[in-house]
């Protein structure tokens, strides 16, 4: 289910995710507006998923149903393994680990403080969002991208 703190959530990393379109691609305005609207329907499958951790698959599914261009990002957003980030993936997983679970703007270094403190830091969880937070540091967009 999709709680109201996760409402926050959703607006606020589409709102990062439009910030980080137009540094990364200052004169694409649908790009920028595609990012806002990537970045709001990126955890949708929280509505139907029995399992958090399905939320992107199932979301994934719901939009490609649904005929939406960008599903697959939703889909693989917050996946480390054999992932290539797109630009859209990028600043998908990027605004994503750039507001925190309550919605608040946040650093890497404290959402991964956070997701540490909620899961400890031995968890899926946890080794994930660092190995995602790490690869996104390393990527050349990073340094382009940052806010």
């Amino acid at each position: 289910m999709i709680t109201d703190q996760r409402l926050l959530h959703i607006i606020n990393v589409a709102r990062t995710a439009q910030k980080l379109a137009q540094k990364l691609r200052p004169e694409d305005d649908a790009f920028m507006k595609n990012m806002f609207l990537l970045g709001f329907l990126h955890d949708i499958g929280y509505e139907f998923a029995p399992k958090p951790e399905l939320h992107a698959e199932i979301g994934g599914k719901i939009l490609q149903n649904a005929g939406y261009k960008y599903h697959d990002c939703v889909a693989q957003h917050g996946l480390t393994k054999d992932i290539s980030f797109s630009d859209e993936l990028y600043i998908l997983n990027l605004a994503d680990m750039l507001v925190n679970f309550d919605g608040h703007a946040c650093t890497l270094k404290k959402r991964l403080q956070d997701i540490k403190k909620r899961y400890g830091e031995k968890s899926y969880q946890y080794q994930n969002s660092f190995t995602l937070i790490e690869k996104l540091k390393s990527d050349i967009r990073y340094k382009i991208v940052k806010i």
